[in-house]
């Protein structure tokens, strides 16, 4: 049997575990097996480690505005808190965490793959989390003057990169082996299939970085046989680890987005999604170009070899064909329906727009001849803050995804609606403080600002300021709006209004089930003949034959 195959469909599946009370109480939740509860966890520490990623980033863009004095240690501290904060202690364990609560409802099982395992990846996570935090306050980062607290860093980061990568292994193997009676992996809905491709691009990604971080063990603890020196030094370790942050392994945090877009477009245009696998196709070919860590050599050596130059500036253009045949696709499904505008849909949208933004300038600065206004011209855009929109475009459009996605699957994580208008109104912000952050740098890196600060004062130099302003106000908007969804989903949990089970009235089988779900997830679970099962069963007349 392939994994393309599953058991022999039935008319209807029992599942014998579904109406288990869960347990309650410290204990239950510390030695949890269910794959909610283990969802909450990433979700809660996720937003928690937010609030100290956002204070790091509002504080590099305020200090950012004047360009000419920022060559010292701890600016760069506070850069790397920012990067690393955002990526591997916010958004990657947000994604995680909406994944695993989601993903097993998506398919129809009862539980996540290896979920003692999911367990101790979120256990693990949260303590990896508090020490990479304690160790910056006590000078221990990428650029720390402390050994022991350098030490002390990259043991962390090492154990947050194993227990993101064991949670991938579960969300992956749940969409490979778990699926319900029917559901072969051409039916798989396609939240759950960017779940699969995104869990296999980063388990091709995350042991590189851990080779990376284990090379920088040996030399801090062995004297730098290796090059690497405390506080920055020759090969310093944030050099090692900068190559996640920059295109193509970059592109791996917008995966999400084409999911969390695939979901609700259809469920709110009120039609079938067209040419679904299709869709599979184009969300699986930008997995394959969003899998950078080939690009790793090309990131230590100046300026870039040959051999990787030509692959680079390939995929930096290719990548943005599967997304806009998937665009294309959406309007054609959004044609041949009834739209509604829906907050989950706006989302959508919003985070749709900064992952094409984001892609189209990072093609712009693949181009070679383009350069920037420094010096007649003479500097690539790529190293500037060219690069550092890009990336910021990058990972906002998949924090907008993420965001959308806990108001979606609100109802199931929850058991409780966010309120749409508030919902709206932090999309529109979520949005705009990403353009007022991101377009800003755009400019300034083509008139010579340095991506990475504390190298020389660029031309223009009150030009820029005046952009380093513009984008510190768009880094007010952001923290504005993160904090009005802590607030909408704090609201959310107070209320006492009930959803019911399917609000949205969705396509896939996670609305088959209360909100929230009982541990187990289902009594029994409708025939799958296609990849919408219970949009086939409210118009039976369009079910495929």
């Amino acid at each position: 049997m392939t994994i393309t195959d599953a058991p022999a469909a039935a008319p209807a599946v029992s599942q014998p575990t579904a109406a288990t009370p869960a347990g309650t109480g410290l204990a239950a939740t510390l030695g949890t097996g269910d794959h909610k509860v283990v969802g909450r966890i990433w979700l809660a520490a996720a937003l928690l480690h937010l609030v100290i990623a956002g204070a790091a980033a509002l504080f590099v863009q305020v200090l950012r505005i004047d360009p000419t004095d920022l060559d010292n240690d701890f600016f760069q501290q506070a850069v790397t808190l920012r990067s690393i904060g955002a990526t591997f202690l916010f958004l990657l364990p947000l994604t995680i965490g909406i994944a695993t609560l989601v993903v097993p409802l998506q398919v129809g099982a009862s539980t996540l793959a290896f979920p003692r395992a999911a367990a101790a990846a979120a256990w693990t996570y949260l303590l990896a989390g508090g020490l990479v935090i304690g160790a910056y306050a006590i000078d221990g980062g990428p650029f720390g003057s402390d050994t022991d607290g350098v030490r002390l860093f990259v043991v962390a980061f090492l154990l947050l990169l194993l227990a993101l990568a064991v949670a991938w292994l579960c969300i992956g193997t749940t969409v490979l082996a778990l699926r319900a009676p029917g559901m072969t992996l051409r039916r798989a809905p396609l939240f759950a299939w960017s779940s699969l491709v995104g869990a296999t691009v980063w388990l091709l990604i995350l042991p590189v970085l851990v080779g990376l971080v284990l090379v920088s063990y040996v030399d801090i603890r062995y004297g730098g046989v290796n090059g690497f020196v405390t506080g920055g030094g020759t090969i310093s370790f944030y050099g090692r680890i900068s190559w996640v942050f920059s295109q193509p392994a970059v592109y791996a945090f917008g995966i999400p987005v084409l999911g969390f877009a695939g979901t609700v477009v259809p469920v709110f245009s009120r039609t079938r999604h067209q040419q679904h696998r299709a869709a599979m196709l184009l969300i699986g070919a930008y997995g394959v170009f969003a899998a950078g860590a080939w690009a790793v050599p090309a990131f230590s050596a100046d300026p870039m070899p040959w051999l990787y130059e030509a692959p680079w500036v390939g995929v930096s253009f290719l990548i943005l064909l599967p997304v806009l045949g998937l665009v294309g696709l959406w309007a054609l499904t959004t044609r041949t329906g009834s739209p509604q505008l829906g907050s989950p849909l706006i989302f959508a949208m919003a985070a749709l727009l900064m992952l094409l933004a984001g892609l189209a300038i990072g093609a712009v600065q693949a181009i070679e001849p383009i350069k920037t206004v420094v010096d007649g011209g003479g500097d690539s855009l790529f190293g500037t803050s060219v690069t550092l929109s890009v990336a910021s475009y990058l990972v906002l459009s998949a924090a907008i995804a993420a965001f959308g996605a806990v108001v979606y699957w609100a109802p199931k994580i929850f058991g409780r609606l966010v309120p749409e208008n508030g919902a709206r109104l932090v999309a529109t912000l979520l949005l705009v403080g990403t353009v007022v952050l991101s377009l800003p740098d755009l400019v300034s890196g083509i008139l010579g600002q340095p991506g990475f600060p504390g190298t020389v004062a660029p031309d223009n130099t009150d030009t820029i300021k005046v952009l380093n302003t513009i984008s510190a106000v768009g880094g007010g908007i952001l923290a504005l709006a993160a904090a009005g969804f802590v607030l909408l989903v704090v609201g959310a949990l107070r209320s006492r209004e009930l959803p019911g089970d399917d609000p949205w009235s969705g396509h896939t089988l996670e609305w088959a089930t209360s909100s929230p779900p009982p541990v187990g997830n289902f009594a029994s679970l409708p025939e799958v003949t296609s990849e919408a099962p219970l949009y086939d069963a409210r118009r039976p007349e369009e079910a495929p034959t």
